[in-house]
């Protein structure tokens, strides 16, 4: 099971996401608190944005197929790095011999001259069988680009195909969630022209650097497949997802926590709460998105609405 963060606000050392609350993200790759028992050993991917950096549209990017908890490099960048927003996945997948472990299949994916990345926790149950009628919903100057195994990029090319058709540079809250929902219900349709009515969860974290967009959302909930459990089959059980907003996210009154709720200057988005304490978290409902943005006067605008796929 993948454990998913994000962040937009006001520029944070990425260690305090990464590394030090006491269920930080690095944490959740061999600990997660909501998914017990559950190791994600397939890889880990970032990207961040620094407005003092060259080209500051341009996001750091750094993927690896190893253990990140192992990883000096990672360590070393986390402490350097400040960033206003910051998209960091750790991937997890079924303990089988089938599964492909390369850098090619580690999140967030963005394809060249593309500024928009994307990462996924989740599974589409029977993929190899429809994937390919997805082709027809990506145009061949998008296609191209993918070159992993993994459902996760397929869904990163459909929804950029459908922003294509509006607006990719600067797209407005509302064209994001009419392409991502154009999306779910393009993979929507091939999974009933396929006769898939299997549990499947697509969680999706989309971002540029200025906006952040998350999905929580499970197609034909609750219906599993015979004999699934949560070693097998990881993605039968619970996925959840979870914001915090505030001033800045520091170390306060002996924790980490988002300081002054009042004012909406920084978002956390997360699979899961960084805090073993939740209290200042909140766990968006399910077939929900939630789309933060900043705005001129350096606030984050929170928009959250019910996803309708049918």
């Amino acid at each position: 099971m993948c454990r998913v963060l994000s962040y937009l606000g006001k520029p944070i050392l990425l260690e305090k996401l990464l590394y030090e609350p006491d269920n930080c993200f690095i944490k959740q790759s061999y600990n997660p608190k909501l998914m017990p028992n559950l190791l994600n050993l397939a890889g880990f991917g970032l990207v961040a944005w620094d407005k003092n950096s060259c080209r500051p549209a341009l996001p750091f990017i750094y993927k690896t197929p190893h253990l990140p908890f192992y990883d000096s490099n990672l360590k070393n960048l986390a402490q350097k790095i400040m960033s206003r927003c910051a998209l960091a996945h750790v991937r997890g997948v079924a303990y089988n011999e089938k599964q492909v472990i390369s850098k090619e299949n580690v999140h967030p994916f963005i394809f060249p001259g593309i500024n928009i990345v994307l990462a996924h926790n989740g599974i589409l149950t029977d993929f190899i069988k429809m994937k390919y009628d997805l082709l027809k919903y990506i145009p061949p100057e998008i296609n191209r680009y993918i070159q992993g195994t993994t459902d996760s990029e397929w869904i990163y090319g459909l929804f950029i195909a459908q922003l294509m058709e509006r607006d990719i540079i600067a797209p407005t809250p509302a064209m994001l969630i009419e392409a991502v929902t154009h999306t779910l219900k393009i993979i929507k349709k091939v999974r009933n022209e396929h006769h898939i009515h299997s549990h499947s969860p697509i969680n999706l974290f989309i971002t540029n650097g200025e906006f952040i967009l998350a999905t929580r959302l499970v197609f034909d909930f609750g219906n599993t497949l015979e004999n699934s459990n949560p070693v097998s089959n990881p993605h039968a059980i619970y996925h959840s997802l979870w914001y915090t907003y505030g001033d800045s996210y520091e170390f306060h009154d002996n924790k980490y926590q988002m300081c002054n709720s009042k004012k909406k200057s920084s978002i956390i988005i997360a699979s899961e709460p960084l805090t073993a304490n939740t209290t200042s978290w909140v766990e968006a409902p399910q077939s929900s998105v939630i789309v933060a943005r900043s705005n001129e006067f350096e606030e984050v605008e929170i928009l959250i609405e019910r996803l309708d796929i049918k």
